[in-house]
């Protein structure tokens, strides 16, 4: 007699539910939201620094811990969903993370900050072992694969969408302010701004910029009063003196990469966070510009020729054209001049507008958790919704077969791991990739705007793109990768789309690295800042299109142990984006130049190429071997 779970003809499959697409569905809405709040940071990264006042390590460090809970996280995030199911425990994880990303738009603390940026991490960890293991649950053998690239594209799709809907919002945000005249919480550090105002002009390293500021600061002062001028002067010289008292008096600066009591809550001391303190004479002076900024003579562009990012300067060409600016755009562009002259002092305009927009991400993630809650089951045969022409589809004679040999409490190999020469390529590779993709969705909104002046809303754009292509590359990658194994064989058929993929995209930072050199940045030539795009559109496009081969090698070599092979390389390359950062950051320091840009396209080039020899050691045709442990009697 047949069982219950036997198979049905096709005519009563063809009846069945299609509740597994659902399930497939919100995976894919899991994914996307999984790389919208990973990736949003990145576009919000310089205003999330100003706000907290970090310094650019403090800030690698922030992006960088999110990596290292993620990457170590994977394997026990892993095994959690194999125990207690993938339905509670991927709704844990969305709420884990969403809640941890919502704080973070409250947070004012570095330490604070650094701490959610890792358990984010930790949280996102267990999303895609735990969505791979719901799919293996709900699609036939013949399917998984499908359905895997659509949870997979899911997360390109965010990545995609985080820079252009992240710009979106924070400028939404912040178009309610009526007029963008100087406010008290503008000012990022209110003891700095008034010292500048000092009669006796400070030493700056850019040169450029301290001659332009004290231009601009000898016109200001002498539309002033004398009453006026002199209460300014004595308050600025006051504040000079108390940075220089607190300077002298503060802690002196740790050696390590970071300092370990950012990780730590700590007291505030009588002279600790100067810079958050009010200064005497500080409101006079934010009065006294703003009742200026209105005046289309409060800056002279012709004397002091600050670099205006696009907006600003689309704001000057309009006005030297002859054009009327109404007062609203009078201001913004004297805003503007404000923001080029005291980088460190003045908040950008769209500063306020991170975190309400971080605050949505962690709302929405709330809300994906419940639908996912409430939607989803652990395997059809717990889903009121699922017929039982459905689950007979599901469970055909393939996943019958495939579910009777696969051992019932299966181990991690480590032996085999650590002494397997192919795996040790296929870990390498990742790492080495990973080490040069992360700075398409990491750095490179903060490269178009500090070197090209690129507005903030077409920042969103240009870095979207390369993420973009990156869809396609995983599209035609595994048709690349299947259609090589036909005429090469399984050896080269794995390794010459990974090999030749990693080279191309070497290519790509080459080309960014050749127009650094060649070309100095101007706001006036527009399409120089696209050209990088298209480099680094061929960067990331080859990286995705080499995934497919390290996914299918893993098939290919693991058996049994497939899942546990592709969580060791994926540990791999997120190590590689947790230390990116890091490195990038020690080639650019606090105040970058074109030679320090241009030595990060010379580290991510170089990584390429690396990833592409170690890509050569990978052989698909020899499977893993695991040795069995004797059992005890």
């Amino acid at each position: 007699m047949p069982t219950e779970t036997s198979l049905t003809p096709i005519d009563e499959a063809s009846r069945s539910t299609s509740v597994r697409y659902v399930m497939l569905a919100v995976a894919t809405l899991m994914s996307i939201l999984l790389y919208l709040d990973r990736f949003a940071v990145g576009i919000s990264s310089e205003y999330i620094r100003e706000d907290l006042g970090m310094t650019q390590t403090q800030m690698a460090w922030f992006v960088s811990a999110f990596f290292w809970s993620y990457a170590l996280c994977q394997v026990p995030a892993g095994w959690l969903s194999d125990r207690f199911g993938a339905r509670i425990m991927l709704t844990i994880y969305i709420l884990a993370w969403s809640a941890f990303t919502g704080l973070m738009g409250v947070a004012h603390a570095v330490w604070l900050m650094l701490w959610l940026r890792l358990f984010c991490g930790a949280a996102q960890a267990g999303a895609y072992p735990t969505a791979a293991g719901l799919i293996r649950h709900w699609f036939p053998v013949t399917f998984r694969g499908t359905a895997s690239s659509f949870v997979g594209l899911g997360g390109r799709f965010g990545a995609v969408l985080a820079p252009i809907l992240t710009a979106w919002l924070i400028v939404y945000f912040v178009s309610g302010r009526p007029t963008p005249v100087l406010h008290s919480d503008d000012i990022i550090d209110g003891q700095a701004f008034l010292a500048r105002f000092d009669a006796e002009p400070a030493q700056d390293s850019k040169r450029d910029l301290n001659l332009q500021r004290h231009l601009f600061l000898d016109e200001f002062m002498a539309t002033l009063s004398s009453p006026e001028r002199d209460a300014l002067s004595s308050a600025a010289r006051a504040a000079a003196d108390a940075i220089k008292v607190h300077s002298a008096t503060a802690r002196p600066k740790s050696t390590s990469p970071i300092d370990l009591q950012d990780w730590l809550p700590r007291p505030h001391s009588s002279g600790d966070d100067l810079a958050r303190q009010k200064p005497e004479g500080l409101d006079d002076l934010i009065a006294a510009l703003s009742a200026r900024m209105s005046e289309p003579t409060f800056f002279d562009f012709a004397k002091i020729p600050v670099r205006l990012p696009k907006q600003g300067k689309q704001l000057l060409d309009r006005r030297n054209e002859g054009t009327q600016l109404s007062t609203k755009e009078t201001i913004g562009l004297n805003r503007f001049a404000l923001e080029a002259l005291f980088p460190t002092e003045v908040r950008k305009m769209q500063g306020p507008g991170w975190r309400p927009t971080i605050i949505v991400y962690g709302i929405s993630g709330i809300v994906v958790a419940l639908i996912f809650a409430v939607i989803s089951r652990n395997s059809p045969q717990r889903h009121p919704w699922c017929n039982d022409a459905e689950k007979n589809l599901i469970l055909d004679v393939a996943s019958q077969k495939s579910a009777s040999v696969e051992p019932q409490n299966p181990t991690f190999p480590w032996r085999a791991f650590l002494i397997d020469l192919s795996l040790w390529g296929n870990s390498l590779t990742q790492f080495l990739t990973n080490l040069g993709w992360f700075f398409v969705v990491s750095s490179l909104p903060r490269y178009l705007t500090e070197v090209h002046g690129v507005s903030f809303v077409t920042n969103g754009f240009m870095t979207a793109f390369p993420s973009g292509i990156g869809i396609f590359g995983l599209f035609f990658g595994g048709r690349c990768t299947d259609w090589a194994v036909r005429r090469f064989g399984l050896k080269w058929g794995r390794r010459f789309p990974l090999v030749v993929s990693r080279f191309t995209a070497a290519a790509g930072y080459g080309l960014c690295l050749l127009l650094g050199v060649l070309f100095v940045p101007d706001p006036d030539k527009t399409w120089l800042p696209w050209l990088y795009v298209v480099g680094l559109c061929l960067a990331a496009g080859s990286t995705d299109f080499g995934s497919p081969a390290i996914w299918a090698y893993a098939q290919d070599v693991g058996g049994r142990y497939t899942a546990s092979i592709l969580g060791w390389g994926n540990m791999w390359g997120n190590l590689g984006a947790a230390v990116a950062p890091l490195i990038y950051n020690k080639c650019l320091g606090e105040t970058p130049s074109i030679d320090n840009w241009n030595s990060v396209f010379a580290v991510c080039g170089g990584s390429f190429v690396l990833a592409g020899l170690f890509a050569m050691l990978l052989d698909a045709t020899k499977p893993l071997t695991f040795e069995r442990l004797p059992r005890k009697k």
